[in-house]
């Protein structure tokens, strides 16, 4: 029986359903998925950072926070999790793929499964999983319309001849000039505008900014400068602050278009920063309330390389305002995101990823399977609620992160028999698919 809060629950999916069909909108949910590349735990306004990034604040107090949300250390294989809702680890995938390789065709992607379920499916910006041939490229792995780069990086000022090559629109080469980050939310926000309002949208914004070399505007750079930040951080910084308005720009395109209250929105970073090139334990100037100096940076399995910001959107659906402690990795969101917008995962592969969504829906901890992290250099991380194993071939070591976030001490000979549980259960990722 429907208690008196889940009938206007009830009766405001109906009208906006009935609403959304008077006005020409889809009335199933879209998705969009807002993608930093190389960017840290401190490196957001709302975890108390001096680099300016409203929009995503603002996406923090609408939406809710995943205060544990973990990624891989590099960025192809936090995008092949991503794509796939499995380890890459097991499909041989643990570092930033190289010209001539990609995520094997065998693999079924989740814009495919979108594709299927009636959606127009668009990735705008990085790609970074195999461009070898026309059969490893986005058009071909459920995406119906591209436009970016197909490698880990692009030049962030393309003036047109040899300096923009590398852009592609869909399967074609195209010549662009202007800002990347400033290009790629023009596409997202056109696409937006342009769509099939017949039919929802799956939208994958995945920036280049802030990976190094970042470059920013003059003005962007004179104002970080100012704020005392140096080297590389300054244009790092401005790199993120472009970025954020660019996300400004893609969100207020949603709400002019009718669609905010429809739709889905997540913003995570590929991985931890590279601190505009250094990687250290808390790059870029200290301060700020709420900064944890986490360990590591990109590369690495500590916390400074995988835990990164987090958010998801939807009016009336998540929580606004909240924060999750659930443990969520990449590796979850194909079975999250799905489930979430009601569409059926059509891989023949079993998942490694686990739902969640019920658990973020509510703002509860639910008990999952553990979730692994394969490093680029052979060292594996495995966390299961407060605890982090990590294993490389040199030392063994032992993490209470829900009371030590910080890593500064190694608690295996405190804990042995938790730290040989966590390492039988590692063995099972370890080993590759058989081919």
């Amino acid at each position: 029986m429907l208690v008196k809060a889940d009938w206007h629950r009830f009766l405001f999916f109906i009208f906006t359903a009935a609403l959304g069909l008077l006005l020409g909108a889809a009335p199933r949910p879209n998705i969009v998925l807002l993608i930093s590349d190389d960017m840290g735990w401190n490196e957001v306004g709302y975890h108390g950072s001096k680099i300016s990034t409203p929009n995503i604040d603002q996406l923090a107090k609408d939406g809710l926070q995943l205060d544990r949300f973990y990624v891989h250390p590099v960025c192809s294989p936090t995008r092949a999790a991503l794509m796939t809702g499995r380890s890459p680890a097991r499909f041989g995938i643990t570092s930033a793929l190289t010209r001539g390789t990609g995520v094997p065709l065998a693999e079924h992607f989740m814009p495919q499964t979108f594709q299927k379920a009636g959606y127009q499916t668009y990735l705008v910006g990085k790609w970074h999983l195999g461009a070898s041939g026309l059969d490893y490229r986005p058009n071909a792995r459920g995406f119906d319309h591209f436009f970016g780069f197909h490698g880990g990086g692009i030049d962030y000022y393309p003036q047109g001849g040899l300096r923009a090559r590398g852009w592609y629109r869909n399967v074609q080469p195209v010549i662009v000039e202007g800002y990347s980050t400033d290009l790629l939310a023009v596409e997202a926000i056109r696409l937006i505008k342009n769509r099939n309002r017949r039919q929802p949208i799956f939208l994958n914004l995945s920036f280049n900014a802030p990976h190094p070399v970042a470059q920013a505007s003059e003005a962007l750079i004179a104002k970080y400068a100012k704020l005392g930040f140096t080297g590389r951080m300054i244009a790092h910084a401005g790199a993120i602050d472009a970025m954020d308005s660019a996300i400004g720009r893609v969100l207020a395109a949603l709400e002019a278009e009718g669609m905010a209250r429809n739709t889905l929105v997540m913003f995570f970073c590929d991985n931890g920063s590279g601190g505009g090139g250094r990687g250290l334990r808390g790059a870029g100037p200290k301060g700020g309330a709420g900064q944890l100096a986490l360990r590591g940076g990109k590369g690495s399995v500590f916390e400074g390389g995988i835990r990164v910001p987090a958010v998801l959107r939807w009016p009336g659906v998540i929580p606004a305002g909240a924060t999750s402690g659930q443990l969520i990795s990449d590796v979850d969101l194909f079975p999250t995101l799905t489930t979430a917008l009601g569409v059926a995962p059509k891989n023949s592969k079993p998942f490694d990823g686990v739902n969640v969504w019920d658990a973020l829906r509510k703002n509860k901890i639910a008990k999952r399977k553990p979730v692994m992290v394969a490093g680029p250099r052979g060292g594996f991380a495995l966390l299961q609620s407060r605890w982090k194993l990590i294993w490389s071939p040199q030392q063994t070591s032992l993490y209470d992160v829900g009371q030590d976030p910080t890593e500064n001490r190694d608690v295996i000979l405190d804990h042995p028999i938790v730290a040989a549980e966590l390492a039988e259960t590692l063995t099972s990722f370890k080993t590759p698919d058989k081919k």
